[in-house]
């Protein structure tokens, strides 16, 4: 397992053909999708490439289709769950197949545009004539005396209503009476006014609305009449014209219902082609040669041989290396199956795994739903949680897009499954049915609710407590092993001795807190105390030090814990001062972790906690409007849902309010989970991550295309095939 989890190695392919196979190269490395290239052209100066007249039509293309994807509303990122047949062995038939579909839509298209930006240009002038007119309504003047003419000069505006007088006055000094003003108050703070004045005076009013705050009203050309039938006139306007916009949306709708599924495979088709003329840059040319450099895993050559010689046939060299520069600069890829890949990006999250670490993937893909499982414990919001899973998991196979927000659920699917499984899990093992606790028997005795004769368990918290912590233990102690592993494969010799006594002191300092005293660190030094081995879980409910399920170990508390705690902690302090400053950091980080990370892991039973306060909250608070009986069910012998459950200390048959679950599974269900989710992330990437994993690596960035509205026509799909001559 360990080898598995390292990063996969890396080698560089060379790839050497005739130039005349430079499509067939292009498209072996998409269906391989592990090529990442490496440049080669821009480390020896090679000047760009020159497209062909193939490749400026197709760039021409994807830009005509572009406008017209945009003009019609539709969204390239999400997959409509429909897929267009297509050939794309050449570039002649992409072009082709592209072409035909532009040349039946694009004229309409062009034809809606045009007619659609006029409509809305006169719409929006038929809108600021009625507004204009509008505003001078309350005046009761004609929009075609307002300006300037051979005599006069008249304006109408807004101005602030405590400007007001002051605006009448100043004009009136200015004009020396000569002077003509209107105003009527139309809502708070504000007045509309028209000021008429001699046409000398024009510049100095005008400087004088500039200082009072006055806006003219801007009055388009061709304005006349009454205000009362500019009004009418413009409303039937805007009536038609919005009429005729409407049809223009219908008719783009139309085209884009009937055409979308063509457009889109014919847009995707000629984005596809720009990302192989941006694949060409890497390309190296010789007079009848082609070559090209790339990072792929070294377990997937024969892979990739085996696709060139499928699409070239044996024209081909292919060349493995391993250069010195591997190691450091090649970039990380993780070889994980499929299901693991949610758990992965979790991963990615935090940082790349270096070819120096190990990836943490596969032991997460378990440790973090189980964590999660812990804190979320309850079966019927565990189910809801599996369920929102499958359901992604299910719309992500048939190809459909969730958009970017909910399509996290689509990414994160099998990793809501497992989260939902171990919550239900965690609801089985401590009594949880949305939140009720008259519905299902604990699995595990120790944490039921109640004593056999009715009254609280009281010393549930404090099992569930310890289950919190000795979880943390054994996570962390994985993390340190993991650690000490990979230090003895990288040969670090040094770091690997400070990771052993790392280990053998938390293991020994764990031990005396569970095996000899949680409360007394003087009775870890009695030469005449005794000392129990310390079992992971099998202890929970039964104490520490002698409780009958530790053994005892053939020593005093005092020898133990020189040897155990002691003496390894010496060690670990001397070999670490060896690295000097970096060790140093090293040793204050491991001694201060070993005791604050394995405290941080109690969250896991204080979120268990209030999240079963929350929910049971409002069972209590909210009357239940329908008690829905659970019948007793029993598997294998071991009884599920008992017969009886103890409420309040009366025994009742089995049952769930139906208000208080439902109001509680929706608050606390979304809140608690997304609080669940953030701390169980935190114990993994703090506590966990910082025994072992260091991340800094570069991410694996291989060619390759992405079709979400075509399939090539030798991967057999329901097709729907583009227009055709």
């Amino acid at each position: 397992m360990a080898p598995s989890m390292s990063p996969a190695k890396m080698a560089v392919a060379r790839v050497i053909t005739h130039k005349d196979f430079e499509r067939e190269v292009l498209l072996a490395l998409e269906e391989f999708g592990l090529f990442e290239f490496i440049d080669v052209r821009h480390q020896v100066g090679i000047a760009e490439i020159e497209l062909t007249s193939d490749e400026e039509a197709a760039q021409a293309l994807l830009d005509r289709l572009t406008h017209i994807v945009n003009s019609l509303g539709l969204d390239v990122t999400r997959g409509i769950g429909q897929f267009v047949e297509i050939d794309d062995s050449n570039i002649s038939n992409a072009l082709h197949q592209a072409n035909n579909v532009l040349k039946a839509i694009d004229a309409e298209v062009l034809d809606i545009d045009s007619d659609m930006a006029m409509a809305r240009v006169e719409l929006e002038r038929h809108k600021n004539v009625r507004d204009v007119a509008l505003s001078l309504e309350p005046l009761g003047l004609a929009l075609d005396r307002i300006g300037v003419t051979e005599y006069t000069y008249t304006a109408a505006g807004v101005v602030p209503q405590a400007n007001l007088s002051k605006l009448e006055w100043s004009i009136k000094e200015v004009s020396e009476g000569t002077y003509a003003m209107r105003s009527v108050i139309v809502k708070r703070g504000k007045a509309v006014a028209s000021v008429t004045v001699p046409a000398e005076m024009k510049n100095a009013v005008d400087r004088i609305f500039s200082a009072l705050g006055f806006e003219p009203l801007a009055i388009p050309e061709g304005s006349e009449g009454t205000p009362e039938k500019i009004i009418a006139d413009s409303n039937a306007e805007i009536e038609r014209l919005s009429k005729e916009v409407d049809l223009l949306e219908r008719r783009r709708r139309l085209i884009a219902k009937e055409w979308g599924p063509r457009i889109l495979a014919a847009w995707e088709l000629m984005e596809i082609e720009r990302q192989r003329i941006e694949a060409r840059r890497y390309v190296v040319h010789t007079k009848q040669a082609m070559k090209v450099w790339g990072w792929i895993p070294e377990k997937k050559a024969p892979e990739l041989e085996e696709i060139l010689r499928r699409r070239i046939g044996k024209v081909f060299e292919m060349k493995i290396e391993h250069p010195d520069f591997v190691e450091y600069d090649s970039p990380t890829y993780l070889d994980n199956p499929k299901f693991m890949k949610a758990t992965e990006e979790v991963v990615g999250a935090y940082g790349v795994p270096s070819h120096h670490d190990l990836d943490p993937t596969k032991i997460m893909w378990l440790t973090f739903p189980l964590i999660f499982g812990l804190i979320f414990a309850d079966v019927g919001q565990g189910l809801l949680i599996l369920l929102i899973g499958i359901v992604a998991w299910n719309s992500k196979r048939k190809g459909q897009d969730w958009g970017p927000i909910l399509g996290y659920l689509q990414t994160g699917a099998s990793g809501l499954i497992t989260m939902g499984v171990f919550a239900m899990l965690g609801g089985f093992l401590f009594g949880s049915f949305f939140g009720v606790e008259t519905a299902i028997q604990p699995l595990w005795p120790i944490f039921a609710h109640t004593l056999e004769d009715g009254s609280p368990n009281t010393y549930r918290t404090a099992h569930l407590l310890k289950l919190s912590i000795e979880v943390g233990v054994l996570q962390m102690s994985m993390g340190i092993v993991l650690n000490l592993y990979n230090r003895l494969k990288h040969r670090e010799y040094r770091e690997a001795i400070v990771a052993f006594s790392y280990l053998w002191t938390y293991l020994g300092f764990v031990n005396l807190l569970f095996g000899v005293s949680a409360n007394s660190v003087s009775a870890w030094f009695d030469p005449d105390g005794t000392v129990n081995l310390w079992v992971p879980i099998l202890g929970i409910g039964y104490g520490t030090g002698n409780n009958g399920v530790y053994p005892l170990l053939p020593m005093s508390a005092q020898m133990f814990t020189l040897l155990c705690l002691v003496l390894p902690l010496a060690i670990m302090t001397v070999t670490s001062l060896m690295g000097k400053m970096d060790g140093l950091v090293e040793y204050l980080e491991y001694s201060i972790g070993m005791i604050s990370h394995t405290v941080s892991y109690a969250r896991i039973f204080a979120l268990n906690t209030v999240h079963l306060i929350l929910s049971s909250m409002f069972v209590q608070m909210l009357p239940a409007l329908i008690e829905i009986p659970v019948p007793p069910i029993s598997v294998l012998g071991v009884e599920i849902i008992p017969h009886q459950v103890w409420e309040h200390g009366v025994l009742v048959e089995p049952y769930v309010p139906l208000l208080g679950a439902l109001v509680g599974t929706i608050v606390v269900g979304i809140l608690e989970g997304l609080l669940a989710f953030m701390h169980t992330l935190r114990l993994h990437f703090v506590e966990w991550f910082s025994k072992f994993y260091h991340a800094g690596g570069t991410p694996f960035r291989p060619y390759a295309v992405s079709r979400l509205f075509t399939r090539p026509v030798n991967e057999p799909v329901a097709q729907t095939p583009l227009l055709t001559n």
